[in-house]
């Protein structure tokens, strides 16, 4: 479900003129750093959304969170449906709260 999105994602960024991350940017100093730092700043801008109680700018980020993430992982060739279910059945087994953190 995911991978579709991504291909689909993939495709919009191509087409408006984008270079897209391929799995011969794995070993670029600077390309998978740089495309990671977006997805960072996409949060902080979800953050700023919340602390200005602008649901919709929020939401908004959101989203932009995750069409960079599968812009990412489509371009690198991961199957981030299989990686997240991998990592959710991890979660499962964690315990209740682990490591015994507060949030």
């Amino acid at each position: 479900m995911l991978n579709e999105l991504g291909i689909k994602i993939a495709k919009i960024n191509k087409d408006n003129g984008w270079n897209l991350t391929t799995p011969k940017d794995w070993d670029d100093d600077y390309k998978i750093t740089a495309v990671v730092a977006l997805i960072s700043t996409e949060c902080a801008e979800a953050i700023e959304g919340h602390r200005n109680n602008d649901f919709d700018n929020f939401k908004e980020e959101l989203a932009d969170i995750i069409i960079r993430t599968l812009d990412l992982s489509t371009g690198l060739k991961i199957d981030i449906d299989a990686e997240i279910n991998k990592k959710l059945e991890k979660n499962r087994n964690r315990g209740f709260k682990h490591g015994g953190k507060r949030i």
